[in-house]
C-alpha cells in the first residue's frame, strides 16, 4: 500500500511496560499514599480509538462503515492518512483515503490512483500478502519500503514508512487498513502498528454487525410485506363471502342470469385451480404463488395448465381475463 509520516498528536511512550496497554494507570500507590493521576498516553489512545468504534458502530449501515473507518482510525491516532482496501481472491483494491492535507497536501497523484479502481496482485514478497497468510499487522519501515511494498503506490504516496493490519472476518481476511505519518516529526512505529491492529480487530467486528443488523433488516420488510397481502387477501375473501360463495367438495353457486359459458368454465375448475388463477390475477409468480400455498413450483406450473386448458386460453393474460369475466358475471 502507501502512507507516509506527519507532527505527532500525542507522544507514545516507547517503553515494553507501556506496550501492554495497561488499563489501570490512572491511579496507582505508594507506600500506602494515594498518588495523583498520571496521563498515560497509551489509555488515552485507547479510549479515542473506543470513541471512533462507537461513532462507527452506532451507524448501523455497512457503507457507512466502509466510507468513514478511514476518518476514523487516522483522527483517533494522528495518523496523516490511512485508507481501507478490500481483499478480492489473489489481489487488494484501494477503496476509502483520508488525508490530513494540512499536513501533506501533495496527495492529489495518490488520491487518483486510489480512485482508479486499481487492482494490486498479492505478489509474494509484499507485506500485505503475509498479513492475509499470518493474520497480524505489520511495520513496513524505511528498511523494507524499497523491498516489502508495492513500488508504484509507495511511489505516489511518497510514504517512508506505514503500518496496516487485517480486517479478519469468520478467519478470512477481507481487507486492509493502512496509515501513514507522512509530514510529521516522526514516521510511523510499533506502537502505531499496534493501534491499527486494535482497530481492526474491533472493526470487523462492527462491520458484520452492521451486515447482520441490515440482512435482519430486510428479511423483517419482506415478512411484513407477505403478512399484508395475506391480511388484504383475507379482508377481500371476507367481503366477497356473502356474494360469492365457494364449496370445495362441488360446483359454486352461480347467478341464475350468469351465461351458461361461464358457469361452465368456473364449475370445470377446482378449488385449487380458481386458488392458483386468483394469484396470477394479483399478479403473482409461479415462485411466489408456490410460497404462498406451500407447494411446489411444478405443481403451480401443472394447475396453471390445466386452467388454460379448461379456460379455452393460450396465455396467462387470457386467462386473468377470464378469470375477471367469470368473477364479474358471478357477483
Amino acid at each position: 500500500m502507501e502512507l507516509k509520516d506527519r507532527p505527532a498528536e500525542a507522544e507514545s511512550p516507547r517503553s515494553s511496560a507501556a506496550a501492554s496497554f495497561p488499563a489501570d494507570l490512572a491511579a496507582t500507590t505508594h507506600a500506602g499514599m494515594p498518588r495523583a493521576p498520571i496521563a498515560n498516553p497509551f489509555v488515552e489512545g485507547r479510549a479515542r480509538l473506543r470513541a471512533a468504534l462507537g461513532r462507527l458502530a452506532s451507524s448501523g449501515s455497512s457503507e457507512i462503515v466502509r466510507a468513514t473507518a478511514s476518518q476514523e482510525l487516522a483522527e483517533a491516532c494522528g495518523f496523516t492518512r490511512a485508507m481501507m482496501s478490500a481483499v478480492r481472491g489473489s489481489r487488494w483494491v484501494p477503496l476509502h483515503l483520508y488525508t490530513r492535507n494540512e499536513l501533506f497536501p501533495e496527495s492529489t497523484a495518490f488520491r487518483s490512483y486510489i480512485e482508479s479502481d486499481a487492482e494490486i496482485p498479492l505478489a509474494n514478497l509484499l507485506a500485505e500478502t503475509d498479513m492475509v497468510r499470518r493474520r497480524t499487522a505489520v511495520l513496513v519501515d524505511e528498511s523494507l519500503i524499497g523491498t516489502r511494498a508495492f513500488k508504484p503506490i509507495v511511489e505516489l504516496a511518497q510514504s517512508p514508512a506505514y503500518v496496516a493490519a487485517p480486517i479478519v472476518i469468520e478467519g478470512r481476511t477481507i481487507g486492509f487498513m493502512h496509515a501513514d505519518r507522512v509530514g510529521q516529526k516522526r514516521l510511523v512505529d510499533d506502537d502505531d502498528r499496534r493501534y491499527v491492529q486494535a482497530f481492526c480487530g474491533e472493526l470487523a467486528v462492527v462491520y458484520q454487525c452492521a451486515i447482520w443488523g441490515q440482512r435482519i433488516a430486510e428479511r423483517a420488510r419482506r415478512a411484513l410485506n407477505e403478512l399484508q397481502r395475506a391480511r388484504d387477501s383475507i379482508e377481500l375473501i371476507d367481503s366477497a363471502a356473502v356474494d360469492f360463495p365457494i364449496a370445495l367438495d362441488r360446483p359454486p353457486i352461480v347467478a341464475p342470469d350468469a351465461d351458461n359459458a361461464v358457469r361452465e368454465d368456473y364449475a370445470f375448475l377446482t378449488a385449487r385451480e380458481w386458488e392458483v388463477l386468483n394469484h396470477v390475477a394479483d399478479g403473482a409468480t409461479n415462485r411466489v404463488i408456490a410460497q404462498r400455498l406451500s407447494v411446489s413450483e411444478d405443481t403451480v406450473k401443472t394447475h396453471m395448465r390445466s386452467v388454460l386448458r379448461k379456460l379455452r386460453v393460450t396465455t396467462r393474460g387470457a386467462a386473468v381475463a377470464r378469470y375477471l369475466e367469470i368473477s364479474k358475471s358471478l357477483r
